[in-house]
């Protein structure tokens, strides 16, 4: 998603940032919004969400309003210091991605979905885990990878464009260009961590928030596939 808030970096640069705090909020961030798509699915949200994301278009239009309008809008909140504003940009961000894994979740059988969000809990646990150490431990300067993630998403919307008119095998790689788009924005956001790049640990925190639930959110569609194939 950095290409979506690329442009609401912050000018001011902050000397050191509290990493256990920015952990903190993120982690709370993404349990709170496990826990609404849990609950969502079994509401009339999950229906909602099948069909808001049941045409790829439509699914891209709401997706980009809601979780890439939601952080621009938290990002002026923050900006302003205005936290009410802030706290809308996370609300709709909650409800964008409360919309999709709601309709993930509700095409898999009951007892499947609260598996299915442990294992994918702990993957995407263990993969930002990964890159934490990854970033932390070495030199490296991963500036450019929100760049990166930028052409990833854009060459995602490209090929599942192409696919959904032509050839729905693209469909699956438009997939896989969004999941290694958000990796690469993870990294970036963590590597921002670590370099203070940002002056509001907050707008730290919903950055990597961000990120964190887009790799879930592709880690729990193969998780449920895997699950009920393992059930059939």
């Amino acid at each position: 998603m950095s290409s979506v808030h690329s442009s609401t970096q912050t000018e001011q640069y902050a000397s050191t940032v509290d990493v256990s705090k920015v952990a903190g909020i993120a982690t709370a961030l993404v349990a709170v919004n496990i826990l609404l798509m849990l609950v969502g699915s079994y509401t009339p949200l999950a229906d909602l969400g099948l069909v808001l994301f049941s045409n790829y278009f439509v699914g891209i239009g709401t997706f980009a309003v809601t979780i890439g309008g939601g952080f621009w809008v938290s990002n002026t909140g923050i900006a302003k210091g205005n936290m009410p504003i802030a706290g809308a940009g996370v609300t709709l961000i909650q409800v964008g991605y409360t919309l999709l894994g709601s309709a993930i979740l509700v095409m898999a059988p009951s007892a499947l979905r609260v598996p299915a969000l442990a294992v994918t809990t702990v993957i995407t646990g263990l993969l930002t885990a990964g890159i934490v150490v990854v970033v932390f431990r070495t030199d490296r300067s991963f500036a450019r990878w929100q760049t990166y993630s930028k052409g990833l998403f854009i060459a995602g919307f490209a090929a599942g464009a192409v696919g959904f008119f032509i050839n729905p095998m693209l469909m699956i790689f438009a997939s896989v260009l969004f999941f290694l788009g958000f990796v690469t924005d993870l990294t970036y956001e963590i590597w921002a961590v670590k370099e203070s790049r940002y002056a509001s640990p907050i707008r730290n925190a919903i950055g990597i928030y961000v990120a964190v639930m887009g790799v879930f959110i592709h880690i729990l569609r193969l998780v449920l596939y895997v699950l009920s194939m393992l059930d059939n």
